[in-house]
């Protein structure tokens, strides 16, 4: 078998002008690799040059705008130096799109406004319009005496001169029924609603019933007699108004006997002085006194037998109170027992 002949001339592997060829094309490769890498790295050159171009000119355009508007907080820019932005020319719109327009953006506030200006209202009319009383009487019996507001307004009215001095006689009647057997939860605020009245040195009268705590009583003024000695419905209580044409008067069939209406005592409290209490008081008493004469003049002459209802039974009108409050009683009274055995 024939030999195949793999080197050329001079025990090279290929003939001279092949490997020059060869040597040729790798230097030629050799150089567009090499063009080619340049020119990438001019390349990316180029690209980090105009980025940091870029980044410089909205660096420096952030910091114009800056200025600008530092210049336009403090007043001192000028209507070309303030800061300008590009904006599509706007359409103009007609009147019922402008209105249109204002209401879609703005309705939250406008209607929020509008209840602002209506409070406002509300408050200055109240103010305006409401009636300043002459005297206040509050009703803490728990008799359906102050269920006839109305009537005992009358009635106050007619003794009560225009202590205000605004023209008018105007009494109000605050019924807050006091009852700690009651579980009416507007009772706890009646309590509260008649302590704080406490602190106020200009109401004086008070109407009361057999039934009334006597811690409260207490308050009231126990010695009228000594201002009124002649008048038998005056007692250590106040004054009695156990009075049938009165009962008619007040258009209330049922009102039990034993009704009284009281003066305050004059103390100095955390919203007036003594002094100033006094003076509420000597108002009061002289109202208290004119009254207090003529139903008991009015009785005389009408040869009044007085009421006939009775007081009202607190045990009968709150059964489960008082079983309660038994039951508790008797459970402390034992434990009391238990402990001393």
């Amino acid at each position: 078998m024939k030999k195949i002949e793999t080197e050329g001339e001079n025990g090279k592997l290929l003939p001279d002008d092949d490997f020059e060829y060869e040597k040729k094309l790798a230097e030629e490769e050799r150089e567009r690799q090499a063009e080619a890498q340049a020119k990438a790295e001019e390349r990316q050159k180029e690209r980090i040059r105009r980025e940091r171009e870029a980044k410089a000119a909205r660096d420096r355009k952030i910091a114009q705008d800056k200025l600008d508007l530092m210049k336009m907080k403090a007043g001192v820019a000028s209507e070309e130096e303030e800061i300008k932005e590009e904006h599509e020319e706007k359409r103009v719109l007609s009147g019922k799109e402008k209105l249109a327009n204002f209401w879609y953006h703005d309705k939250m506030w406008i209607c929020f406004g509008i209840f602002l200006v209506a409070v406002a209202a509300f408050l200055v009319v109240d103010i305006v319009t409401r009636e300043k009383p002459d005297i206040t009487v509050m009703v803490i019996a728990d008799d359906g005496i102050g269920q006839h507001s109305d009537e005992l307004k009358k009635l106050f009215e007619k003794y009560t001169p225009d202590v205000n001095g605004d023209g008018e006689v105007h009494v109000s009647i605050m019924n807050i029924p006091l009852n700690d057997y009651s579980n009416d939860p507007t009772y706890s605020t009646n309590s509260t609603k008649f302590y704080a009245n406490l602190q106020e040195g200009d109401v004086i009268m008070v109407i009361t019933d057999s039934n009334t705590d006597p811690g409260l009583q207490a308050l009231m003024k126990d010695d009228l007699t000594k201002d009124l000695p002649d008048n038998k419905y005056i007692d250590s209580d106040g004054l009695s108004l156990n009075f049938g044409f009165l009962a008619k008067e007040l258009n209330f069939d049922d009102m039990p006997n034993d009704l009284h209406l009281c003066l305050r005592r004059p103390v100095a409290t955390l919203g007036d002085s003594l002094e100033k209490m006094q003076e509420s008081y000597d108002i009061y008493y002289e109202i208290f006194e004119k009254m207090a004469n003529d139903l008991a003049e009015q009785a005389e002459e009408l040869d009044d037998k007085g009421l006939t209802t009775e007081p009202i039974d607190l045990k009968t009108k709150y059964p489960a109170a008082f079983t309660e409050a038994e039951s508790k009683s008797e459970s402390e009274g034992s434990d009391e027992k238990s402990g001393a055995e």
